[in-house]
């Protein structure tokens, strides 16, 4: 069993982030480019297997931009940075350090210098192409460690959630439930990314409901994307003090029998567009015609939040991989991490003790988390 918590210089990691420089070079190759200049944070992260290149929370470019060439690799990042990013971050994978003083300029400009002629970047660089979309399928499928490290998440984040749920008590407000989950998250090592909170009448209102001074009163929705080694876990619970309304009821029917019979037909090699098809009909189905409009509907997950367009492409299901399904409707939503391998489709947030719903699907009984009832 792959230890999750191993020290960022053991060859275990070392060995693993060369592999993927590796496989970078084989794109450089088949693209018939001479580098690539990496400054994402989640790229970051998936290259160096696990490495953090933020000073700033909030900002999709990291502070150390690597260069990968066809028989080079850089670390270029300013003087503050440099020896921190790599000691602490990219210990023995060999990046060749490249520091510049603040007041030179942008870091990027110096990376362009060491990648060759014909060059490709994940963020707009002047005289680069485009790859984004390039790097992040190259993310896909996970190796060993990753899998094992999204299975950790996903179960911590499960037993969170439900220490929260049945901790709160009516008049707690929204703030104050999410203080409360932020708490159990950060001393878990990982870090929250998106806070959805919501309570009551707010969780009709809106599909995206983020915590305020409102006191709860039944009804509570807490849809957590939280980070750790640069891979996320997307995994939400709802509870309800007392029997729920017949409303809440019927959505949440929707939303748990959808995403039960997403997971449920998951195989590697299904097309994503397939997967829309069929939520497109089923929402119909369950009395809410239309519902896949008003929020993205999810795909594959890992170092990226969610890359929900692959739902509108002709690619398909990897294994082994992490997947999240978004199905909402009015006054309920769904969110979970999903694990699929070689074995089969895991949900590794939902622990021994959480409520669970029986979905019908075509390949049988499958069961996925339900609504707490206090």
């Amino acid at each position: 069993m792959v230890n999750v918590f191993m020290e960022r210089s053991d060859p275990y990691i070392v060995d693993a982030a060369a592999q993927k420089r590796e496989k970078v070079r084989a794109w450089l190759r088949e693209a018939e480019l001479d580098g690539v200049i990496i400054s994402r944070r989640d790229n970051f992260a998936w290259i160096t297997c696990g490495g953090d290149s933020r000073v700033i929370n909030c900002t999709e470019v990291g502070v150390g931009h690597l260069v990968i060439t066809r028989d080079k690799h850089y670390l270029v990042a300013c003087y503050m940075d440099s020896d921190r990013l790599l000691q602490d971050q990219v210990p023995g994978q060999g990046y060749e350090q490249v520091t510049l003083f603040w007041h030179e300029g942008d870091e990027r400009l110096r990376a362009l210098g060491l990648a060759g002629k014909r060059v490709a970047a994940d963020t707009p660089v002047a005289g680069t192409l485009f790859a984004g979309e390039a790097i992040m399928d190259l993310q896909w499928p996970l190796n060993e460690l990753e899998v094992a490290r999204s299975r950790w998440l996903g179960r911590t984040v499960g037993e969170i959630l439900e220490r929260v749920m049945r901790d709160v008590e009516p008049g707690m407000t929204e703030r104050e439930i999410q203080h409360r989950l932020h708490g159990e998250i950060i001393q878990r090592g990982m870090d929250l990314e998106v806070p959805i909170v919501g309570s009551d009448e707010r969780i009709y209102q809106y599909r995206h409901v983020l915590a305020t001074d409102k006191p709860l009163q039944c009804y509570l929705l807490l849809g957590p994307v939280v980070r750790r080694w640069g891979l996320t876990a997307l995994v939400s619970r709802s509870m309800h003090f007392g029997e729920p309304p017949e409303d809440v009821k019927q959505a949440f029917h929707c939303v748990s029998t959808i995403e039960g019979r997403i997971m449920a037909m998951l195989r590697e090699g299904l097309p994503f567009a397939e997967i829309l098809v069929h939520q497109k009909q089923w929402y119909d189905e369950l009395g809410f015609p239309g519902g896949w409009n008003y929020h993205f509907q999810g795909g594959p997950t890992g170092y990226v939040l969610v890359d929900a367009a692959r739902s509108l492409t002709g690619k398909v299901v990897q294994v082994p991989q992490t997947y999240s399904w978004f199905t909402t409707a009015r006054g309920a939503k769904v969110e979970e991490l999903t694990l699929l391998t070689g074995n089969g489709v895991e949900i590794p947030s939902l622990g021994d003790h959480w409520p669970t719903v029986e979905v019908d699907t075509a390949a049988g009984p499958f069961e996925v988390p339900g609504m707490l009832i206090r």
